[in-house]
C-alpha cells in the first residue's frame, strides 16, 4: 500500500478541477440535537477562509471512513474513537467524488487547529451553519446533510417477521431467528439506500445539483444527476417465547438480539419511545403498529424489510 498517493489535482468528467486523485472525504461530526464540528480553512488554501468539514484526499487503499477519520485527526485533533459512523453522503462528479461521513458523538469533544491548512475549529449550532461563509461543496448540500443529523435504528419484531416467511420456521423457531439475525447483520453493515415510504423525502437530492470546485463557486450539474445517501443503522431484533435462546447466539455487525423479559410488544414499544434518533419498527401487528406510532416511531411491514435482505 502506498501512503499519501492520493495527493494531487484531477479533473472530473465535467472538466472541473478537484483535489484528490482517488476522490476526497470529510467528517461531519455531530451531536444529535446539538452542534456540528467545522473547520475554517486558512486563507492560502483552496476556498480559503470558508468553513467546511475536516477532510482531504483519499489514498488508493483507503475507505471513505478511514480517510475522513485520518484527515479529521490530522487537521483538528479529532480522537479516532470519539464518533460512530451513521451515514455516508456521496457527491459524484463523474471520475471524482467527495464523500461526507456523518458520524455521531455522544457530546462535543475537544478539537483544535492541528494543521497548517486550518485556521479555526469550532462546534457550531446546526441552525447557525447556514449563516457562515461555507465552502461551496458544503453549501450546496448543507440542507440535505442537516436533515440526516440523527441516527437510524431499526427495531424488528422478531416473531412477526419470522412468522411472515413460509419456510418451516415453526419446526425450529430458534434456528429461524438466528438466520434472520445473520441476514440483518450483513444488511446493516452494507447500509440502506432507501428508507420506508414517507421517511426519506428529506433525503432526496435536488435535481442533479453539485458544486463546481474550480474556485468560481458556480453550481454545475453532476455527471449522474444524483447524489447518493447510505444510512448505517443500528438494528435491534426483539425475540420472545420459544425464540429467546437466539439472544445467546453470536451475531456480527450492528445487530443486537434482545430477549424480551416479558411481552415482546411491550419491549418494542419502550424501545420505540426511548431510543434516540429516528426509529423504524418492523411489524405487521396492527395494535403494535398503533402503539409504536403513538410513541413517535415510524412503522414498516415485514415485506419492506425482507425485500431489503
Amino acid at each position: 500500500m502506498t501512503s499519501r498517493d492520493g495527493n494531487g489535482w484531477v479533473r472530473c468528467a465535467l472538466g472541473h478541477r478537484h483535489w484528490g486523485r482517488f476522490g476526497a472525504a470529510g467528517l461531519l461530526a455531530y451531536v444529535t440535537g446539538g452542534p456540528v464540528l467545522l473547520q475554517r480553512r486558512t486563507w492560502w488554501s483552496h476556498h480559503g477562509g470558508t468553513w467546511g468539514l475536516p477532510g482531504g484526499a483519499r489514498d488508493s487503499h483507503e475507505s471513505a471512513l478511514a480517510a475522513a477519520l485520518r484527515e479529521a485527526h490530522e487537521e483538528c485533533g479529532v480522537p479516532p474513537h470519539a464518533v460512530a459512523q451513521r451515514a455516508v453522503f456521496t457527491d459524484d462528479h463523474g471520475g471524482w467524488s467527495y464523500t461526507s461521513v456523518l458520524a455521531e458523538a455522544d457530546e462535543p469533544f475537544t478539537a483544535h487547529s492541528d494543521d497548517e491548512e486550518t485556521d479555526e475549529v469550532a462546534w457550531v449550532p446546526t441552525e447557525a451553519v447556514a449563516t457562515l461563509g461555507l465552502h461551496p461543496g458544503l453549501a450546496a448540500h448543507w440542507a440535505e446533510l442537516a436533515a440526516q443529523l440523527s441516527p437510524v435504528t431499526i427495531i424488528v419484531d422478531g416473531a412477526n417477521v419470522v412468522g411472515s416467511r413460509p419456510d418451516g420456521w415453526w419446526r425450529d423457531r430458534v434456528g429461524a431467528t438466528v438466520r434472520l439475525a445473520d441476514e440483518l447483520a450483513q444488511w446493516g453493515t452494507e447500509g440502506l439506500t432507501a428508507l420506508p415510504a414517507g421517511m426519506d423525502a428529506a433525503a432526496a437530492a435536488p435535481d442533479g445539483v453539485g458544486p463546481d470546485d474550480d474556485g468560481t463557486g458556480e453550481l454545475a450539474r453532476m455527471a449522474d444527476g444524483t447524489t447518493h445517501l447510505r444510512w448505517l443503522p443500528d438494528v435491534v431484533l426483539v425475540v420472545e417465547g420459544a425464540a429467546r435462546p437466539a439472544a445467546d447466539a453470536p451475531v456480527g455487525g450492528p445487530v443486537r438480539v434482545l430477549a424480551a423479559p416479558a411481552s415482546g410488544d411491550d419491549t418494542i414499544v419502550v424501545l420505540a419511545a426511548h431510543t434516540p434518533g429516528r426509529r423504524i419498527v418492523i411489524t405487521a401487528d396492527r395494535e403494535l403498529r398503533e402503539r409504536c406510532l403513538a410513541a413517535g416511531a415510524a412503522v414498516a411491514g415485514p415485506g419492506w424489510l425482507l425485500g431489503q435482505l
